[in-house]
């Protein structure tokens, strides 16, 4: 198989996989409506696309040429080429699959350089309620006082609920109810960037604040954002896998020598370049480690192993995730896990369970990409992430007083487990011993605080137009 079909593993298209942001609609004027001939031509070149590369013959039990005859007659009487590829979205999301994803020529998606609309706030559900997770600092929202912590109530007079439920009424399925839940609510802004949007939000005094908020630009970039914690306790933030942090993680791992252990968060990393998995991983794992492999439609496999690194890492190591959590990063825990180099703590009951590679995007003649699952995964003790997701091996729920407090407890977890076993070693589940650390609030100058259990202690600020 050619080195260049597994360079890249694609996860539903939010920054590779679930950044803060929705997929960015341009700004310009919508193109003129298809004509008759165009949207059947689309359609069947979408159809025929997915039935010929995609990587399970049997289509996950759906009778893909049945959706032919379904969608075929909407393509045709769509209206506009919005609602066109609406039906596209419909019929792609029967198969149940993340990564393979339509896009329409406004959205300007580019797996190179990841970006989107955003309106400085991310909305999650915690503890059954939509909940802001994250601001901007310096953002419309932050400005106005909204803060992480505070319910979601209405967007643009309607409940969040009504909003959620006709997204997902769109995206008809994903690879699990965790992926489905994500796109769902990352979908809540939607909207032409430059256009405005009103939410009404509840504080933690339950007072109703009512914002209206600009849609924004934003490019995504990955990053390896490192950080000295207290007692000689490493932390890097790793926000994607991608050529461009590969150095950077070099860097940052010449400042963690001499660290008692080294905290790793990918908590908001959604994925990359599986080269770059292999990469970072070779810092923890001996050279030639088996981390798993992609299986083809007709069964050829491609084994993705560490490679020599500059420089090995050996104290110990904690993996932060959470169900923003995807693809790449799947691969990492995973095989953190199986071969017991790391201790996965998760503020979710699993990953995103989003691991399927894409070996490239299709261009089609209006402008709209397409991106196929051609190639499934499988970690070297054979599991299959994909519809299942990592469990941690500890578990550290979001709860909306942490929010408000500012609180990352799955951060202070990770440094007192580490702080167990530097001083325990092998013994320190059988030690009742904490180790004291800070409560982690507001942040220094090395980056911005995110306020979010759900997110990465720091998040870097988007370029905008």
């Amino acid at each position: 198989m050619p080195r260049k079909i597994m360079l890249l593993i694609v996860l539903i298209g939010w920054m590779a996989v679930f950044p803060a942001i929705s997929p960015a609609p341009a700004a310009q004027t919508p193109s003129a409506p298809p004509d008759r001939g165009e949207k059947l031509r689309l359609f069947d070149q979408v159809w025929r696309t997915v039935y010929d590369n995609y990587y399970d013959g049997k289509f996950h039990g759906v009778d893909w040429r049945r959706q032919k005859d379904v969608y075929r007659p909407q393509a045709e009487a769509a209206e506009s080429r919005g609602a066109l590829y609406g039906v596209f979205r419909r019929m792609l999301g029967t198969l149940g699959d993340a990564h393979t994803r339509i896009y329409a020529p406004e959205d300007g998606f580019d797996r190179y350089r990841p970006a989107g609309t955003t309106v400085g706030v991310m909305i999650r559900p915690v503890e059954g309620r939509p909940t802001v997770t994250w601001v901007e600092p310096e953002s419309e929202a932050y400005q106005y006082g909204i803060r992480p912590g505070f319910r979601l109530l209405l967007i643009d007079g309607q409940p969040v609920e009504t909003v959620i439920g006709r997204i997902q009424q769109d995206l008809v399925a994903s690879s699990t109810s965790t992926a489905l839940e994500l796109q769902s609510f990352d979908r809540i802004f939607y909207g032409p960037r430059g256009s405005a949007v009103t939410a009404r939000f509840e504080d933690d005094a339950g007072r109703a604040r009512q914002v209206t908020l600009t849609r924004r630009f934003v490019e995504y970039q990955r990053r390896a954002i490192p950080r000295l914690l207290p007692h000689r306790i490493g932390y890097i933030e790793l926000t994607g896998f991608g050529q461009e942090i590969e150095r950077d993680f070099e860097l940052a791992m010449q400042q963690m020598q001499g660290t008692r252990g080294l905290i790793l968060d990918l908590r908001n990393n959604g994925g990359g370049f599986v080269t770059s998995v292999m990469q970072v991983a070779s810092y923890f794992l001996p050279e030639e480690t088996d981390l798993g492999e992609f299986i083809t439609r007709q069964g050829r496999a491609t084994k993705r192993r560490t490679v020599r690194a500059r420089q090995f890492y050996r104290a110990p190591l904690i993996v932060l995730v959470s169900a923003r959590s995807a693809s790449g990063a799947e691969i990492f825990a995973a095989a953190m896990q199986e071969r017991r180099r790391a201790v996965i703590v998760g503020t979710h009951a699993t990953t995103c369970g989003c691991l399927l590679g894409v070996s490239r995007t299709i261009k089609l003649p209006d402008g709209g990409k397409l991106n196929v699952s051609d190639t499934d995964f499988r970690t070297a003790m054979g599991r299959r992430i994909e519809g299942v997701g990592i469990r941690p091996d500890q578990l550290i729920g979001v709860r909306a007083p942490d929010l408000l407090l500012g609180r990352d407890r799955p951060l202070e977890s990770a440094m007192d487990h580490l702080g167990r076993l530097v001083v325990f070693g092998d013994r320190h589940r059988e030690i009742d011993f904490t180790l004291k650390i800070p409560v982690f609030g507001a942040p220094s100058s090395a980056g911005n605080w995110s306020g979010s259990l759900d997110r990465a202690t720091y998040q870097q600020q988007p370029k905008r137009d």
